[in-house]
């Protein structure tokens, strides 16, 4: 069963960033879905694993475009987004180490990181980057 369903609510109206955003949800629900189906810790690292490589892919992308074209509200845009991969890092740290495995807490944190990001944050540089043209 799918943890996060897209619906246009989740759109910031630039298919480019929604394009990403809707790999990122897939990611999760492969997550969410091998959690439920109880699958080996090695599949769920390995689905870990691309959740954090991604993220870092669509951090990127969105922080270039604040670069070049002067958004104003990148600093804590920013800051939001290296909070978040310091929490992944650690949750990988903690699932390499065995001390932790992915449950029902990590799959409520992401869905809850995930959406309120796109709902408030994302969906504040909406205007910005349309007015300059990022499709």
């Amino acid at each position: 069963m799918s943890l996060i369903v897209w619906t246009d609510s989740l759109s910031v109206g630039i298919s480019s960033i929604d394009e990403q955003h809707k790999v990122l949800i897939k990611i999760i629900n492969d997550l969410n879905e091998a959690m439920e189906s109880n699958e080996t810790d090695a599949i769920m690292k390995e689905i870990f694993q691309r959740l954090s490589d991604y993220t870092h892919v669509h951090f990127k992308y969105e922080e270039d475009l604040f670069d070049e074209y002067g958004y104003e509200e990148s600093p804590a845009h920013k800051a939001q987004h290296e909070a978040l991969i310091c929490t992944l890092n650690d949750l990988k740290q903690k699932l390499d180490s065995g001390e932790h495995k992915i449950g029902i807490e990590v799959m409520q944190f992401l869905n809850r990181w995930l959406t309120d990001h796109i709902m408030k944050t994302d969906h504040a540089y909406t205007k910005f980057l349309q007015e300059k043209g990022v499709e």
